[in-house]
């Protein structure tokens, strides 16, 4: 799905929780835009920490693991909840509900830390307006 400045925030939690690489991709843009970029930057890396963590504390589940070609959608109130604990430095807050996911939901929520941060990433280096289609490349 092709996301906009028009989608509404909803659509792109969903689409988020379904670990949607440019439902992140949005998202970061639009926090970016907020001046919340930094801020989100250091929520993703927090989250992924965490998730990487809970992942290694599950050595069985961790070497038995594939990846799906789809990832069931994690909860969005918990996948929101994360970002804010995450957002705020809540370290144990963060380490303490991602334990408590099943493994195939901590490799989502690792993912789309990853997606989140690559993205703001890109951003703070190239900022986050839209390149206008018309523009000549030279």
């Amino acid at each position: 799905m092709a996301y906009t400045d028009q989608t509404p925030m909803n659509t792109l939690l969903a689409g988020m929780a379904a670990v949607d690489a440019e439902a992140c991709h949005e998202f970061a843009r639009r926090q970016h835009a907020a001046g919340h970029g930094d801020d989100l930057k250091t929520a993703a890396a927090l989250l992924h920490d965490q998730a990487f963590a809970a992942q290694l504390d599950r050595p069985a589940e961790l070497v038995e693991w594939k990846y799906p070609e789809h990832f069931e959608p994690v909860d969005q109130t918990m996948l929101t909840t994360l970002l804010q604990a995450a957002s705020n430095g809540e370290r144990e807050n963060v380490r303490a509900t991602v334990a408590e996911q099943r493994f195939a939901d901590i490799t989502a929520l690792s993912s789309i830390a990853n997606y989140l941060t690559r993205a703001c990433e890109q951003f703070s280096h190239f900022g986050a307006r839209r390149p206008d289609p018309q523009q000549s490349l030279f």
